[in-house]
C-alpha cells in the first residue's frame, strides 16, 4: 500500500500531473506527497489541487522549490480549504506574495524562503488572529523586517494556538524585537520562538526580554548569532535565571 509519494525534478510539462494524480486517487491510504524542484507553476498546481479536492487521507503535502506564486497559492485555499485531513502544507522556496494563506486550515505551516512580502505578512497576521487551528508556523529566510514582525507581535496579542514559531534569518532588528515582546507579554500560546540570524543586538534582546520577563509559558528561544554583546548577554542570564527558560545563545 502506498503511502508516501515523493516526486523529484520532473521534467516533463505541468499537464502531465493530470495522470499522475488521477493514479494517486485510487491509493485509499496515501497520506504524503512531495514535489520537490519542479517548475508546477498555476497550471500544475491545478490539476494537482483538483485531484486532491475530495481526497480524505492525506495529512502532509510538501512543494518545494515548484514555481508558485499568489495565484497558485489561491488555487491551492480555494480547493484545499475544506480539506479536514490536511494538517502539514510545505511551500519553502516558492515566490509567494499573496493573501491565498489566510484560508487554509492546517495545523503547521511551512512557508519559509518564499519572499512573502508585505502585503503577504501582513494577510497571514491578520489571518493568525482569529486562526484557531495552526500551532507551528515557519517563516525563517524570508524579508519579515521590523513592519512585519509588528504585525506578528499584534497577531499574538489574539492568538491563542500557536505553539512554535520561527523567524530565523527574517531580517529583523531591535524594533522588531520590541514589537514582538510586546506582542507576546501576555501570551498563553507559544512555547517556541526561533529569532536565530537577525540583527536585534543588545537593545533588540533587552526590549524583548523585558517584555517577556513575566511570559510563563514561552520556555525556548533562540537568539543564536543575533548580534548581541556584553549587555545582551547580562540580560539573557537574567532572564533565564528568572524564568527557567531555556534560550541559546549561539556559544
Amino acid at each position: 500500500t502506498l503511502k508516501t509519494f515523493i516526486l523529484y525534478q520532473n521534467t516533463n510539462e505541468p499537464e502531465t500531473l493530470q495522470y499522475l494524480v488521477d493514479g494517486l486517487q485510487s491509493c485509499t491510504d496515501l497520506a504524503t506527497i512531495k514535489l520537490v524542484s519542479m517548475s508546477l507553476g498555476d497550471v500544475g498546481i491545478q490539476y494537482v489541487a483538483e485531484g486532491l479536492r475530495n481526497n480524505t487521507t492525506l495529512v502532509e503535502i510538501s512543494f518545494s522549490n515548484t514555481d508558485l506564486g499568489s495565484e497558485s497559492v489561491r488555487i491551492l485555499a480555494e480547493v484545499l480549504g475544506t480539506n479536514t485531513a490536511l494538517t502539514t502544507l510545505v511551500l519553502r522556496e516558492n515566490n509567494i506574495e499573496g493573501d491565498g494563506i489566510q484560508h487554509l486550515t492546517l495545523t503547521t505551516l511551512e512557508i519559509g524562503n518564499i519572499d512573502i512580502g508585505e502585503e503577504g505578512i501582513r494577510y497571514l497576521a491578520d489571518a493568525l488572529k482569529t486562526n484557531n487551528t495552526i500551532t507551528t508556523l515557519d517563516l525563517c529566510l524570508n524579508k519579515i523586517k521590523d513592519e512585519g514582525a509588528g504585525y506578528l507581535g499584534a497577531a499574538l496579542r489574539d492568538n491563542k494556538t500557536l505553539d512554535k514559531l520561527d523567524l530565523g534569518s527574517s531580517e529583523i532588528e531591535a524594533e522588531g524585537a520590541r514589537l514582538l515582546g510586546d506582542g507576546l507579554r501576555n501570551n498563553k500560546a507559544l512555547t517556541s520562538l526561533k529569532l536565530s540570524g537577525n540583527s536585534i543586538k543588545d537593545d533588540g534582546v533587552q526590549h524583548l526580554l523585558s517584555a517577556l520577563e513575566n511570559n510563563i509559558i514561552l520556555n525556548d528561544l533562540d537568539l543564536a548569532w543575533t548580534e548581541f554583546g556584553e549587555d545582551g548577554t547580562k540580560a539573557i542570564d537574567a532572564y533565564v535565571e528568572k524564568t527557567g527558560c531555556s534560550v541559546f545563545k549561539g556559544f
